[in-house]
């Protein structure tokens, strides 16, 4: 496998999401989704995802649609691996090669699928639903050849969920006269010295540090932006360790007092755990979304293959499939965007101050991708930073 990768993409390992989970929900096992399979006929759908991307429940209730058909899953651990897929596929010969129809992708590591040929354009005007979405989300996957933001450029991928950074901490471990944490700003604080958890990725911690100071993530020099310098050697100072695959551990342990996490990670620790308390900063936050796109080393498909592939992505962007994502999932569907706390289903609503408020939602950013010059100053910063 010919490593293409820029260094920030090396360094961040696919760890944009949560690491691992079992593929299990509600108690519907892999073994039961595939006896449900049995029941329904017609082509095969082939998904290769995270295992924790889309609920069992989803998967069954797709098969049993008119439109439906058997699923066939590949599950994998970490967006590293789901990318080695991309580019097993992409050097095998597409008529005897056994790829998936649609394989989840999170944003950050579109731009390079589609640099290296990996993935193919979108054509998305028969989908049902595609112009009901917020424009942010044709926005985020119209893209040029080069994989960047393009308003003249092709759809690339159909996002279908998404999730915002916090700051989730332990209540219990701030001094009793503390104020609760609410801003960038305030993981420097003293009581947080050595005791805080941050993303092992250089553009998430550049970039939280970038919107703690009012300046986007995505400038394309970090060093032009005032104060960036000290506010990082300051949090230097606070962080125990960065880390991404045992940072909430490390809270419910006792070993941290605070974390920044995803939303769909924090969202089940704080309905089980009471002494914790999440913060998602008013200066706006960072944003990941899954996505959905198409192998270019797919062999060809007939008319009626090809239909349900399109059905599955429909059936990932309609309402009810958003309301089922929170329940089995804790998942915010990409139709979700947008939207004050009281209009989300339910499992999304509490505790309140998990949720993206439209104002926040407005000063929140993905990680977009950036030039070469730009990528050398954002490594060359973090390696000052770890160093």
């Amino acid at each position: 496998m010919v490593d293409q990768y820029s260094p920030l993409e090396r360094e961040a390992e696919g760890q944009m999401l949560m690491n691992r989970r079992s593929f299990l929900a509600g108690g519907l096992t892999v073994t039961a989704l595939l006896a449900g399979c049995q029941r329904v006929s017609g082509p095969s759908l082939r998904l290769a995802m995270l295992a924790n991307a889309i609920p069992a429940q989803l998967l069954n209730a797709f098969q049993q649609l008119p439109q439906g058909s058997n699923i066939a899953v590949t599950p994998e651990e970490s967006l590293v691996e789901l990318y080695g897929l991309l580019q097993q596929w992409h050097g095998q010969s597409a008529a005897t090669l056994s790829t998936a129809d649609w394989l989840s992708l999170a944003d950050y590591w579109l731009a390079p699928a589609i640099r290296q040929e990996l993935v193919q354009p979108l054509e998305v005007s028969a989908l049902t639903h595609w112009d009901e979405l917020a424009a942010v989300w044709p926005e985020l996957v119209r893209r040029s050849a080069a994989g960047r933001l393009s308003p003249d450029g092709s759809i690339w991928a159909v996002p279908y969920r998404w999730s915002h950074l916090v700051v989730l901490y332990d209540r219990d471990r701030l001094p009793r006269s503390s104020a609760p944490l609410a801003t960038w700003a305030d993981l420097l604080r003293p009581e947080l010295r050595r005791r805080l958890v941050l993303p092992n990725h250089p553009r998430l911690v550049l970039g939280l540090a970038q919107k703690a100071l009012g300046a986007s993530a995505n400038t394309e020099d970090p060093a032009a932006v005032e104060g960036l310098a000290l506010f990082l050697a300051d949090l230097q100072n606070q962080v125990r360790v960065y880390d991404s695959d045992h940072y909430l551990e490390m809270l419910l342990i006792g070993d941290a007092t605070a974390v920044v996490a995803w939303s769909d990670d924090a969202l089940p620790l704080l309905k089980q755990y009471r002494n914790l308390a999440v913060a998602v900063p008013p200066e706006g936050t960072l944003l990941s979304a899954q996505l959905w796109v198409r192998p270019q080393a797919i062999a060809s498909v007939s008319e009626q293959t090809a239909s349900t592939a399109l059905s599955w992505l429909d059936f990932c962007l309609d309402a009810d499939f958003a309301t089922q994502l929170a329940i089995f999932g804790q998942g915010t569907s990409t139709r979700l965007w947008g939207i004050e706390r009281s209009q989300l289903p339910e499992p999304l609503q509490m505790p309140p101050a998990l949720a993206l408020a439209p104002d926040v939602a407005d000063q929140s950013e993905f990680l977009l991708p950036l030039s070469a010059a730009a990528e050398a100053r954002y490594s060359q910063l973090w390696q000052s930073l770890r160093s």
